[in-house]
């Protein structure tokens, strides 16, 4: 069974703010062959904007390898970075399908034009570790409780039971913001929770660091 959680990765790119107009010129510029630039979405999602924010809306036309898709590059400070790539047609992108639009769109377009204007690009991994979301203390209490747990039992068990509760304890102490549907993924995907047991735990697991937030600020 895998380690690692196969997950969406995240691309932004950083460099210096006084050559960001250029960096957008060229962005659009770029934008030839399979992708394109949606200039008449990009004026309406960005005149929709409060404030006014800078956004790039790319395309992508389909191919024997992927699906149409839209891309959007969401401007920062000293830059931009890619909030989300969504298919033009029906259905979702798989984890494989979303990565290897975003690794093209960077190979074509991102990466000749922020080297060009000394822009430098950042990518997540598109795996993950438990670790790599929460803190050591909290992915080690998780590994204790879910590989002693009597998974058809969830954590009723009172000895379950002090396991979760000590997982629950870390992930609060050290403030860590795990997302639900990953933690409900890893129990699933990675250590052998049925599908429906993962998610009553990730469902509990929110409501529960939810109260030790509440109970901290009252």
């Amino acid at each position: 069974m895998a380690e690692k959680l196969e997950v969406f990765q995240d691309m932004a790119i950083h460099g210096p703010i006084d050559k960001r107009p250029e960096l957008r010129e060229g962005l659009i510029a770029a934008a030839v062959g399979s992708w394109r630039v949606d200039l008449k979405r990009t004026e309406e999602v960005a005149h929709n904007t409060v404030p006014l924010e800078d956004v790039v809306l790319f395309q992508r036309d389909a191919d024997n390898d992927h699906p149409a898709v839209g891309l959007t590059l969401w401007g920062t400070e000293d830059g931009y970075y890619v909030p989300n790539i969504v298919p033009l047609e029906k259905g979702s992108l798989s984890f494989a399908q979303y990565n290897a639009l975003l690794k093209d769109f960077i190979a074509q377009i991102a990466e000749p034009v922020a080297t060009q204007f000394g822009f430098t690009i950042s990518t997540t991994q598109d795996q993950q570790t438990l670790e790599d979301w929460l803190s050591l203390e909290a992915a080690i209490k998780l590994k204790h409780f879910s590989g002693a747990a009597n998974k058809s039992t969830r954590a009723s068990h009172p000895s379950d039971q002090r396991r979760w509760f000590d997982f629950l304890v870390a992930v609060h102490r050290a403030d860590d913001k795990p997302d639900a549907d990953k933690l409900a993924r890893w129990l699933h995907e990675v250590d052998g929770w049925d599908q429906d047991s993962a998610h009553t735990l990730a469902a509990d697991f929110e409501t529960a660091v939810a109260l030790l937030a509440y109970y901290e600020e009252h």
